[in-house]
Formats: C-alpha cells, structure tokens, sequence
C-alpha cells in the first residue's frame, strides 16, 4: 500500500515539476508562428533647399536651410514620397520653421556647432510628429541666417 503511494506521490510530483518548469527549460520564440521578424528600416529623404523671410517688427530674417528627413518604414516611406506627399511635407516643415522662428529667437544668430544643429533639427521634427509619425529624425546639412532692418 505504502508503495502505490508513493508511486503515486512521484508521478504527482514529476507532473507538478514538469508543467512549472516546462517554461524555463523551453526555448520560446521570438515571433509568432508563421510570421517573419522584420526590422523596419530608415529611409532617407531630401527636401532640399529653404530660403525664407520671416517678417519681424523692425527687422527681416533671412533664412537658408538645407535639410534631409529620416523617414520609418517602407511603406511609410512610398506614402510620402510621391509629389503629394513630399509637398505636403516640404510644406509642414516650412510652416514648422517659421514657427521657431517667431518664439525662437536664437534662431537668428549663426549655428556654427554640431549640437545646436542637432537640436535645431530635433525642434523641426518635434513639430512634424504631429502630421506625419513616420519621420523619426532630421539632419541639417545646412543653416545660414541674416538680419536686415525693415524699411
């Protein structure tokens, strides 16, 4: 009797340790099944040259930037790359500079560092998140600004 009973105890026992312990012993996988992994990829965008003018009380401010957008996805990507697209984006980031050039006003000195660049272009792509979630990251290649006394 006392040997069913153990018996039994050990197959409880095994049974209780295997289902628990099944988990740390078993490679789980990283995707689902059927699915591949894919890693989505940066795709870079130029938009090319902005010469503007941004009418102030007493001054005018020139400015030039030459810029390229870093976009998310490949689909993301051909959504925006068509003629529609680019120019509403192209438009978005000109309405975004003039933006920071109207509160910002160290815009209107020279950006000779690598840093202010960088944080310029992180301000410009903080303010197209909004429309297009796609662009994760821009890069000035680069800003030249001016002041001329209005007449």
């Amino acid at each position: 009797m006392i040997k069913y009973i153990l018996i039994a105890a050990s197959v409880i026992g095994a049974g209780a340790m295997g289902y628990v312990g099944e988990r740390f012993m078993r490679p789980t996988p990283s995707a689902p099944s059927g699915q591949a992994v894919t890693q989505e990829l940066m795709f870079k965008m130029p938009l090319g040259k902005f010469t503007m003018q941004i009418m102030q009380s007493r001054k005018v401010l020139h400015l030039m930037f030459d810029m390229d957008v870093f976009v998310m996805g490949e689909v993301s990507f051909h959504e925006i790359n068509g003629a529609v697209g680019r120019a509403r984006l192209r438009d978005a980031t000109v309405s975004a500079i003039a933006e920071l050039a109207e509160t910002d006003q160290s815009l209107a000195q020279p950006i000779a560092e690598e840093t202010r660049k960088a944080e310029l272009a992180a301000q410009i792509v903080r303010k197209l998140y909004v429309n297009f979630p796609a662009v994760r990251t821009a890069r000035l290649n680069s800003f030249y600004s001016n002041i001329t006394l209005r007449e």
